[in-house]
């Protein structure tokens, strides 16, 4: 057999793989509700599951950024940022799929707010994959991290030896979720 026919074999099973999950989720993938934590401004638990809010990027717990010549830790006021949008109600979210690191990749809301959209949009997160136009605003209005300097987070994590992540994709996400399944990731 010829490494192109065993490629074609692995693409047709994992695109036959990616219609069943199609079919069996619900439009838009799983929806589920509870109560959450933030575990950081990007990442949060719910029902013992941790969550990493799709489009956007948030600084690391650790990751300090420079307002008025002074600095202050924008990634622990990230993460406080999103526990008191989490304090707001019942967080309902749209399970996407999963990222290269097997973390959940979800859209949530409370209420009528998208947590990844109003995390942009306060200045506590950057697009990341999404959200451009809400963080021209939180830009132009200089908000949270725009009021000063700072690294962008997968610049830092990148500086501090983690390894780079690529930006959210809804599509390279259910794709990773199949072959983990088949257990060609």
């Amino acid at each position: 057999m010829k490494w192109r026919d065993v490629v074609v074999a692995v693409a047709l099973l994992a695109l036959m793989a990616l219609i069943a999950v199609k079919l069996e989720a619900p439009s838009g993938g799983d929806l589920f509700s509870s109560t959450a934590r933030a575990a950081d401004g990007d990442t949060l638990t719910m029902g013992g599951r941790r969550i990493r809010l799709s489009g956007m990027d948030a600084p690391e717990l650790t990751q300090p950024c420079k307002r008025d010549g002074a600095e202050w830790y924008c990634g622990a006021a990230a993460r406080a940022h999103l526990a008191e949008l989490l304090r707001r109600g019942t967080i309902t979210c749209r399970l996407i799929g999963t990222d290269r690191y097997d973390r959940t990749l979800a859209r949530c809301r409370v209420g009528d707010d998208d947590l990844g959209e109003r995390m942009v949009r306060d200045g506590l997160a950057v697009s990341y994959g999404d959200y451009e136009n809400v963080e021209a605003l939180a830009r132009a209005e200089r908000k949270g991290l725009w009021s000063g300097t700072f690294d962008r987070p997968q610049d830092w994590r990148l500086r501090h030896g983690r390894p780079p992540e690529e930006p959210h994709d809804t599509a390279a996400g259910y794709l990773s979720m199949v072959l983990r399944l088949f257990g060609l990731d």
